[in-house]
């Protein structure tokens, strides 16, 4: 099976493993899979740790560069096909347990989803809001 690993797919790997699902975990420790790494989670990663908003505990690109290799993550580079299926990817909005209507606007999610679009995968994700587009999300 190929699926394309969320950033917060790593991050429980690395932080919180209690976290995964058994379904998440069987998949990335099952060496028969093929697990894609987008660039555009190292982006995200990148970002977050500049911002505060994540620590890694010691260098983000070491700590990063690690995990990678320890699940055997296959780098998925982002190519332009991948960038203008952005603009494809319908407005998302829902609402949610409490009523407040939600939008989803992450670009980093977004371009997830137009990756795994044009690839042809399902994303390993914990993230919910992935289920509002036409991907298959595995948790």
């Amino acid at each position: 099976m190929t699926v394309l690993v969320d950033t917060n797919g790593l991050l429980f790997a690395l932080l919180a493993p209690e976290r995964l699902s058994l379904k998440a975990r069987q998949i990335l420790e099952d060496r028969r899979n093929t697990l894609l790494w987008s660039t555009a989670s190292t982006w995200e990663v990148v970002v977050k740790a500049k911002m505060g908003k994540l620590d890694l505990g010691g260098d983000v690109a070491g700590i990063l560069g690690e995990q990678i290799l320890r699940l055997g993550l296959r780098i998925l580079p982002v190519e332009q096909l991948h960038a203008l299926h952005v603009a494809r990817l319908p407005s998302v909005e829902w609402t949610d347990e409490a009523g407040l209507l939600r939008r989803h606007a992450d670009p980093f999610d977004r371009l997830i989803v137009a990756q795994a679009l044009v690839e042809e995968v399902p994303i390993l994700s914990a993230d919910s809001a992935f289920d509002h587009y036409p991907v298959v999300r595995i948790w």
